[in-house]
């Protein structure tokens, strides 16, 4: 318990009291407020003990497509993890409170989103969505997926874990990639254990949107559940009182 308040009291959340609670997604009616990272610093993917996958959306949030994929998440009972980008934040904490309500995991992807971004663009984003949410990210991605070792133990340092991904849906690979494309990448790649990579951000991913229902529909027939990507990796979640 000491070593949860000395995470707490370092991540700026000395006013927050916080429980450790087991697995993430387990039932609760309190409000998350972090999670604790273990295990490697980098992770591209879980344990395939358990039929899960996570879906995750980079680049955050924006008005033409994030809550769009929040309908349609919730329609299937579906919960993801949002890396957000910092810079995006502003006007938008409402779009963060409702993903975090909702279930959702939000992580740290940057201020900016600059190739190997430094210490400040890591604590700012962290910062800024504490602020706005009370949840402090236990989780990094790095823009484009471009990593050093450097990067990975800034992350650390951080008290993030920084996350891969193993499946590309392609959605981003240039301007209206078609559905069919990014429905075939990730059902023909996804397994046991898969994080999944997809787009909410700048940029036009329309394709996301058409693809994602039917995405939805495949996993349940490969009996695969999709679930934050903390609950993938057996992280502990801290929730306040």
């Amino acid at each position: 318990m000491r070593r949860i308040i000395l995470i707490l009291v370092a991540a700026g959340l000395l006013s927050v009291s916080a429980e450790v609670i087991g697995p993430a997604g387990a039932a609760t009616t309190k409000s998350p407020a972090g999670c604790v990272p273990k295990g490697g610093a980098y992770r591209e993917a879980g344990s395939r003990r358990h039929r899960w996958v996570a879906l995750t959306f980079d680049g955050g949030p924006t008005w033409g497509y994030t809550a769009r994929i929040l309908n349609r998440l919730k329609r299937d009972h579906v919960r993801a993890t949002f890396f957000i980008r910092g810079q995006f934040i502003a006007g938008r904490t409402g779009l963060l409170r409702r993903e975090l309500g909702a279930g959702h995991e939000l992580a740290n992807h940057s201020w900016s989103h600059p190739h190997l971004p430094g210490w400040r663009q890591l604590e700012r984003t962290s910062h800024t969505i504490r602020n706005a949410t009370a949840f402090t990210p236990c989780l990094f991605r790095a823009p484009y997926g471009d990593l050093n070792s450097t990067l990975i133990a800034r992350a650390r340092h951080q008290r993030m874990l920084t996350i891969g991904w193993t499946v590309d849906s392609w959605d981003s690979l240039y301007e209206n990639v078609s559905s069919q494309t990014i429905y075939r990448q990730v059902v023909n790649r996804v397994r046991p254990g898969a994080i999944i990579l997809m787009h909410d951000g700048e940029g036009s991913h329309p394709g996301t949107l058409r693809a994602l229902e039917p995405i939805l529909a495949a996993l349940r027939r490969k009996h695969l559940t999709p679930v934050t990507v903390s609950q993938l990796l057996g992280l502990r979640q801290l929730r306040h009182r």
